[in-house]
This record gives C-alpha cells, structure tokens and sequence, in this order.
C-alpha cells in the first residue's frame, strides 16, 4: 500500500500553497499511477500567519476540488499542537473534525513524539469514535531503546483502535539493518499493519522503505520527486517502479514521469530539497534536519558556515534542544514585554544604522565602512552577519530563537554585546551564549500591536527589523537609517509583513525618521550610502 504524501510533507518548502494546476495535475497522475493512498495535507489550528490549502485541508476546499473517488483521503494533525491546544483536546479535536459521513477525509493520521505516545490516547479515541481510520505516526523512532519500543508497541495494541502504526525516521539517519531490527522488535508487541516513513538525509530512503517492505511492513509512503521536508523522502516514481520490476501490484509510474519533468523539476530547482552533504551530517551527527534547512535557504549562510554551524550543534547534542520551543517562538510565543536593560536615551541625538541581511550590504559593503567612519552612526547588526565586519557594529541584535541557536557557535568569536529578550530564549540556549554580553531587551508577540516600551517592546510578528526598530526608537535616535534591508516582492508574504510593520510604525506618536541608504523594495524614504559619504 503506498501512500503519497506530496501535498503534505512537500508543503513545507512553498507553505502548503501548491499552484491550483500543479495540484490538478498531481491528482490526475496519482490516479492513472494507482497509488493506494493520498494524504492530501495536514490538518492544523489556525495560526496567524498565511499558510496554504493543504496546511488545513479543510472539508469544504477538499469538497472543491476534484479528489479521485477511488483512493482513501487522509490528513495529519500533529499530536503536540492538538494537547497544548488552551481549550483542551476534546476542542481541538471537534474544531478540527466533524464525523467522517460528513467528511472527504477517510483517515487521520496522528504524528507523535516516540517518547510522547501515551500522551495521544484520548485523540485516537475520538477520531475513532468520530468514525475514521486512524494511523499513528510515531516520530524519532530510533531515539529510544529495544525495550522500550516493544513496551509502546503492547501500549498502543492494547488501544484496539490504531490501524497502521507508522515508523518515521525523522532524522533520515536509520539504514536498511536498522530498519528490519526496529521492525521485528516493534512486531513483538503489535500484531496489526505497520507503514515505514523515511527519509533521504543519507540517500538510502528507497533502500530503507524495501528493506522495510521485505520485513513485513505494509504501508510505504512517498512524495514525488522526494520533495518534503529537509532532505525530503522515498521518491513516489522509483518505488513504484521497482514494484513494476517486482511484478507486485499493479502500479503504471509512466503517469507521473511528466509531472516530474515540469512542475516538480521546477520546484526543485527553487527549493532545492534533496540528499546533500549537510543533511547527510545533521543525520550522522542526530541534528534535526530543520537547522539545516533554515541554514541552507538563508544566503547568508556559505558552506564554511553551514559546516561551522553543523560541528558546533553536533557537539552540542542538537536533539536535546528544545525543538517545540524553537518553533513556538518563530511563530509567535508571546514572551515578556519587560526585560532587564533599559534602552531609554542610549541613543539619544545620535543616528542608527541598522544592517539587515540582504544581499545590499554585501555589494555596498566598503562604502558602508566608509560611511561609518565618516559619520560614526550607532550601528545595529540583525543577527551575526558574516559579510559585516565586527570592527564597525556597536551591537548585535536577535529575537527570534531558530536564528539564536543556529549561530550560538559564533557568539563566541564576538566581543560586542547582543541585544535579544531572554524571555523567549529557553535555559539551554542561554547557556549556550552566555559567553556574550547579553542586553535583555524584552519582546511580546500579540495580534495587531505595535508598542515600544522603555525595556521591551509589543510587536504583532517576532521580525528582528521590528525589534531594531524599536530599540532605535526607545534609544532616542534622531533618524534610523537601514542598509541590507532589500525587501522581497509585493506578493511574498515576507513583503507583506515588513509592508505592515512599516505601517504601524508610522502610527505610533514617537516614531522617528527611516531612510534606506541600499537599494530597497519596502515603504520607507529612499536615500543613498553615495550621497552620505
């Protein structure tokens, strides 16, 4: 039974926001190609950002698209969102799920912590009392021992209510011998259907799904072209095609080869997913692939950094860091608006210049020193940007958690202090950069506000231009200047979240001037380094 999860692990690289022809087309192949099952996306709570159909897959978008009659629908909530949910997990269970007669969806799947599982019992329950097939998905299998496998393998069939128990390996970091071990310790506590989920950190997705399927496992999933999270997954076309060669099942793959050919070679070539050097490292070395995707999709990383980033997380037992912490605070965690530094007068009279991490202060990187000598602005780095030379920063600054963490090891190479709310960063990071001078300078995430206060600040979005600002502001700067700040297309979401901070900002009864002195897409006063220097 192979299941494509495309639309699902894929979303990650485009927000779960696929072009309405792509889909189309990938729904018309996966039929022709017989796939057994489609999980057509995940099924999340509301969060304040945009995220695409496929993000909450809806019953009333799924009922708008033409979804093939013949093939099981699934969809996958995340167990932990679901248990932190304020109103209990009955809610988020009801507001995520009607009963399956009303429902496109035939199957939940339920993706879990390994560690965690006993914690998902009630949401399993009421999904099968609600009248779906219910998978469970257990994550970061290879991170407990034999023995405790087989003592969840027993908890979870003594539920009678799980119908696939899934193995994901989550690292990409398992091979073919410890996959058929894993399984066989697995089956002496559950007897029913069991899916392999793998991952292609260290290339051998493929060889680890038929190592899978040689040792009794049913259910394979796949994307096309292997597009999915980090390094992606078992690619839908070759296995179908060694099913074809094995003569089991009756898969035609021909179907796909022209999706591939365009719209997947397309993203491919934009995303860039796929087996590489780094994910190969992240899965030797137990670092959650996540850090390396945000490493590789950010330019300011260079291989010398990514590498540098890797050893120091490998050193640091990249796993043990808080992941679900990591990834509240980039989407809003509330934090403390009150911090242990006050910014008030820090600036007072003087010019700030913030540098942001566009390609901008690269190209104008000369000019920008020359302009620093000449007229001695305060200057502000977002986050460590090793194209900005530490001679001409005052202070660096940071607040969002994933960038913290994924340059901790470059703390130690600076010695100009870094402006960043404690309260959002967990005790095991601050351990980690405590050999910095830290300015605790307080952030608050909440909906619509834009507030600068004399030791945090109140945004309405974790961006670290935001927070600059408003350090500039309660600092008492004459003028903020930005360089770097190259801005994105009117239409990327990016875009439009700078284009509200700017507005915003204006409203508020101490805002200062901002000019941009590079090149910049974003709604501010356009200037030039040139005519400054």
């Amino acid at each position: 039974m192979i299941l494509d999860c495309t639309l699902r692990d894929g979303g990650y690289y485009v927000n779960w926001d696929f072009e309405p022809n792509t889909v189309r087309k990938y729904l018309t192949a996966v039929t022709i190609a017989k796939i057994d099952v489609i999980e057509i996306g995940f099924r999340f709570l509301p969060v304040k950002k945009f995220l695409g159909a496929f993000a909450y897959s809806t019953d009333e978008y799924l009922n708008l698209i033409n979804l093939p009659s013949s093939i099981p629908i699934a969809v996958m909530v995340n167990a932990a969102e679901l248990l932190d949910f304020q109103d209990g997990v009955d809610a988020a269970v009801n507001q995520l799920f009607t009963e399956k007669r009303r429902s496109p969806v035939d199957i939940v799947r339920v993706a879990i912590n390994i560690q965690k599982v006993g914690q998902c019992r009630e949401i399993i329950f009421m999904l099968d009392s609600l009248g779906y097939r219910v998978f469970l998905n257990l994550m970061q299998v290879d991170t407990v021992d034999f023995n405790e496998l087989e003592r969840i393998s027993n908890l979870i069939s003594s539920w009678g209510v799980v119908e696939v128990l899934y193995l994901a390996d989550s690292f990409g970091s398992m091979d073919p011998g410890s996959i058929k071990n894993t399984v066989q310790v697995v089956t002496k506590g559950w007897s029913g259907y069991l899916g392999i989920h793998a991952h292609d950190n260290k290339g051998l997705a493929i060889l680890n799904t038929l190592a899978a399927y040689e040792t009794g496992v049913k259910y394979l999933d796949s994307t096309i072209y292997g597009m999915g999270r980090g390094a992606g997954n078992a690619r839908t076309e070759y296995l179908l095609t060694e099913f074809v060669q094995r003569n089991t099942g009756e898969y035609f793959p021909d179907a796909i080869f022209p999706l591939i050919m365009h719209d997947f070679h397309f993203l491919q070539q934009k995303h860039q997913w796929g087996p590489n050097i780094y994910y190969y490292l992240s899965a030797t070395y137990g670092i959650h692939p996540t850090y390396i995707q945000e490493m590789i999709s950010d330019e300011r990383y260079g291989d010398d950094q990514i590498l540098s980033a890797i050893n120091f997380l490998k050193s640091s037992k990249g796993p043990s860091f808080s992941f679900k912490n990591m990834l509240r605070a980039g989407s809003g965690v509330e934090g403390s608006s009150r911090g242990t530094w006050s910014a008030k007068g820090t600036f007072s009279g003087r010019t700030v210049l913030i540098l942001g991490s566009g390609s901008s202060t690269k190209k104008y990187i000369d000019t920008l020193q020359l302009f620093v000598e000449k007229n001695k602005p305060f200057v502000l780095c977002l986050n460590i940007n090793q194209s900005v030379p530490e001679g001409m920063v005052d202070a660096y600054v940071s607040c969002h958690e994933m960038r913290i963490l994924i340059e901790s090891d470059y703390y130690r190479k600076i010695s100009k202090p870094v402006i960043l709310p404690l309260a959002r960063v967990p005790k095991v990071t601050r351990k980690i950069i405590k050999c910095v001078e830290i300015l605790d300078y307080g952030l608050q995430i909440k909906d619509g506000h834009f507030e600068v206060l004399s030791k945090g600040c109140v945004l309405f979005s974790p961006l670290a231009l935001g927070y600059a600002i408003s350090v500039a502001t309660i600092g008492g700067a004459n003028e903020i200047l930005l360089a770097g700040v190259d801005g994105y297309d009117s239409t990327d979401k990016r875009q439009i979240e700078m284009v509200e901070l700017f507005q915003r900002y204006a409203k508020l009864e101490s805002h200062v001037r901002i000019s941009a002195i590079t090149p910049t897409t974003v709604p501010v006063e356009q200037d030039s380094v040139f005519r400054r220097i």
